[in-house]
């Protein structure tokens, strides 16, 4: 992907949640036409990452270790082990780890249960334990696999692990060289390829989608309750996902029904649990849906007033699309990851509504809903 390309996609990430709703919005100051996507991008196209890519990816892991001189990597987060062998699975209790040695294939460790689904990817070398907890600490039944690989003298990059994690990990390979390297991961999940990216960019049309759907409940339900507006939402587009995807995969549990859709008061915390409120004229109504598509994830919200807005509302609105609008502005390579912070939300401070400040601008998105970097102070990351 080019360069001009991938400032292009930052830019349309960043601006999608305020920018793709058909409708003409009046912004008191500004008119700005905004737009919905209202077709599927690549409709031919998989709908998750294929074998290739993994194997792409494990060669690129294995020519960072070199330099690291790591012999082997073992990946304990379950999402690391999604993104670089694409074995997606439900994290629960029970341990289970991706070893990508320095050359080859890599393997999984496994709860048993896992051992019919795994075979229908392409990772073939796996090995698995009963059930947890087991008679040994399943990191510890881990690791000792691990050292029997010829890894036993070996320098193995880890994850941060807890205290008593890493207890277990020495337990189960007492001679090896441990070195922290969850960072190698980390670093590759910032900078999407051209594959990830049109994932992202199916799931937007979903998440659009769900955006619009709520909207249009509301203007023909004015006294839904917010549960009423979540089960709207997700039954719509449920059904569409179920239509148009051909692989359904994920990563993680959603909040209920997928969405966030607080009104009145309650329209200004960030991550509200549903009421029974009743929506009512002069509400404010944020509709904030996520999707995913091959278990990438991509965020849609928008900010609305039920019936016609007063000029306090007005002002509000001004200064959040204000701060909207100079963070995408300020998402160019280079720039600094708490700079684009700080510009964003000075405007809301210049406006004179510092004191209803309570978050950071942003965050990266990926296979997590929030992930690394971080748009705000403190995150020096250069985007």
């Amino acid at each position: 992907m080019s360069n001009a390309n991938r400032r292009q996609f930052l830019r349309t990430v960043a601006g999608a949640a305020a920018l793709s709703v058909s409708a003409d919005v009046v912004t008191f100051g500004r008119m700005r036409r905004l737009r919905m996507t209202t077709a599927m991008p690549d409709p031919q196209a998989h709908d998750r990452l294929q074998p290739d890519w993994y194997r792409k990816k494990i060669r690129q892991v294995q020519e960072e270790m070199q330099k690291r001189k790591l012999d082997a990597l073992v990946l304990l987060k379950a999402t690391n082990v999604i993104y670089t062998t694409g074995y997606f699975h439900l994290s629960t209790e029970r341990p289970l780890a991706a070893l990508i040695p320095k050359a080859g294939d890599p393997a999984l460790f496994i709860p048993e249960l896992e051992s019919d689904q795994v075979k229908l990817w392409w990772v073939k070398d796996y090995e698995s334990y009963f059930d947890f907890p087991g008679p040994v600490n399943r990191v510890r039944w881990i690791f000792e696999r691990v050292a029997k690989r010829g890894l036993d003298h070996g320098r193995i990059g880890i994850e941060e692990a807890t205290a008593g994690r890493l207890k277990q990990i020495k337990l189960g390979a007492p001679h090896a060289t441990l070195v922290h390297a969850g960072d190698l991961i980390e670093h590759q999940r910032w900078v999407k390829d051209e594959d990830e990216l049109r994932l992202m960019r199916r799931a937007m049309y979903f998440a659009d989608f769900t955006v619009q759907s709520g909207r249009d409940y509301v203007q023909h339900n004015g006294n839904a309750t917010e549960d009423h507006i979540l089960k709207a939402t997700a039954d719509a587009v449920a059904d569409k996902m179920s239509a148009e995807l051909n692989d359904v995969v994920g990563v993680g549990i959603e909040p209920p029904f997928g969405g966030l859709v607080p009104f009145g008061k309650r329209s200004s915390f960030p991550h509200a649990v549903p009421s029974k409120d009743r929506l009512k004229k002069g509400d404010a109504l944020i509709l904030s849906f996520g999707a995913q598509v091959g278990g990438y994830n991509v965020e849609c919200e928008r900010s609305f007033c039920v019936g016609k807005p007063d000029d306090y509302a007005k002002r509000l609105y001004d200064a959040m699309l204000a701060a909207h609008d100079t963070g995408a502005e300020s998402m160019k390579e280079g720039a600094i990851a708490q700079d684009v912070d700080k510009k964003s939300l000075d405007q809301i401070r210049k406006a004179g509504f510092e004191k209803f400040l309570k978050h950071r601008t942003g965050h990266g998105i990926g296979l997590e809903g929030h992930e690394s970097p971080w748009i705000a102070e403190g995150d020096k990351t250069v985007l």
